[in-house]
């Protein structure tokens, strides 16, 4: 008579059995929690089944993310180690009767056991006996442990069974947390690296909705800024390249303070000077308000700061804001693309920022037609021919 079983993860096991079962249980949460890695995690998977039953061959496999099919990871013999593709296939039907529980299985008889009647690959492989339990952590199957043998029927037993579906919810849960940091290790890394460019809320935004800032190009509405530290060129002929990079960092952490506490995207730092994006990569109805903000806290931390400010070198900022429609996304080669701002306002930006005076704010018509009534003090600076423009801007001075 064929003994077919089919045991529920977790069902009690037989009392003669306990004592093994729970000292054998004991031992492999010990390895378990001291593997260092997911690769090493497998290798112990599939060895610690071995040292606990008495199988003649086994295999890994896991869900593959992307097709959701179960791949062979790993394949061993007990005898002769490491075993190729062409020499152990886990039957489709076997799996197929896994998941639908998702339960464990075992078969005493493959070759006769009506489950796995007409499957080709248990025929052909000769299985005899066979066991199969789910890596399951919540409902969810990250992979299965598979174990036979082509010598003996009844080679396995339910508690057999029982002791695989315990270790694989071991191997389970020990395979998500291995995961779960990887993720959150992968998510610090690309945080850090946006946080260096984007403020946290735009961080955040990003994070929540990866394909904001894509390579995808697109037209948007945005407010650009360009900022100069004025005597800063000539003070750098005379220090060594230590002492540039020390100043140097030092006003970048003032003007990318006051970019970031307005919701502004530092798009790139040009020698003593910062291009500045208000609006992009996410949408800001006030983007045009939050630039000018910025730009006078700007003033205001390069004027006080004890280290770049007037009282220490003498240095002064000159900014130069514009608003409108730019085209923004991810340009460059195949090998390397950054995020940028296209389109005339950028230009405009820059040609305003070299013609205002020190320690002000020039500002396109384009961005003082976007402020609140009233919001700042602007001078009328009339019509300004800016070098490689046909055409005249108007322009408008704030002196914070």
């Amino acid at each position: 008579m064929i003994r077919e079983e089919r045991i529920p993860i977790g069902d009690d096991i037989l009392p003669d059995d306990a004592a093994r079962y729970f000292a054998v249980l004991y031992q492999v949460g010990k390895q378990v929690l001291s593997a260092n890695s997911t690769a090493e995690l497998n290798d112990l998977a599939l060895s610690l089944v071995f040292d606990c039953i008495h199988a003649e061959r086994g295999v890994l496999l896991l869900r593959d993310t992307t097709s959701g099919d179960f791949e062979p990871r790993l394949r061993r013999s007990r005898d002769s180690g490491s075993l190729g593709a062409e020499e152990i296939q886990v039957s489709r039907g076997i799996i197929e009767e896994v998941l639908s529980g998702p339960l464990g299985i075992l078969t005493t008889d493959a070759l006769h056991d009506p489950r796995f009647a007409g499957r080709e690959s248990v025929r052909i492989s000769n299985i005899r006996s066979a066991l199969c339990a789910p890596l399951c952590v919540d409902g969810e199957v990250l992979g299965l442990i598979y174990l036979d043998s082509r010598i003996d029927t009844y080679a396995f037993t339910r508690s057999d069974l029982e002791l695989l579906n315990s270790i694989a919810n071991l191997i389970a849960i020990r395979s998500k947390q291995e995961t779960l940091r990887g993720q959150l290790t992968e998510e610090r890394i690309v945080r850090a690296n946006l946080e260096r460019y984007h403020s946290a809320d735009v961080v955040d935004a990003i994070l929540r909705n990866p394909k904001l800032p894509g390579i995808g190009l697109e037209e948007r509405d945005v407010t650009v800024m360009f900022t100069d530290l004025s005597g800063f060129t000539p003070l750098a002929e005379e220090a060594t390249p230590a002492r540039v990079a020390e100043l140097l960092n030092e006003y970048y952490t003032v003007a990318t303070s006051a970019i970031f506490e307005h919701a502004g995207t530092v798009n790139e730092y040009m020698g003593d000077g910062v291009l500045a994006v208000f609006g992009a990569p996410l949408a800001h109805p006030r983007h045009a308000a939050n630039a000018v903000r910025a730009a006078v806290d700007l003033v205001h931390g390069v004027r006080r700061n004890p280290v770049i400010g007037r009282e220490a070198l003498g240095l002064h900022v000159r900014i130069g804001i514009n608003s409108g429609r730019v085209v923004a996304g991810s340009v460059g080669s195949p090998h390397r693309l950054k995020y940028a701002v296209i389109g005339d306002p950028v230009n405009v930006a820059a040609r305003l920022e070299r013609v205002g005076e020190l320690d002000t704010i020039t500002i396109g018509e384009g961005t003082h037609s976007r402020l609140p009534p009233g919001a700042h003090a602007c001078e009328d600076l009339g019509e300004q021919r800016l070098r490689g423009r046909k055409g005249s801007v108007r322009a408008y001075c704030i002196r914070p």
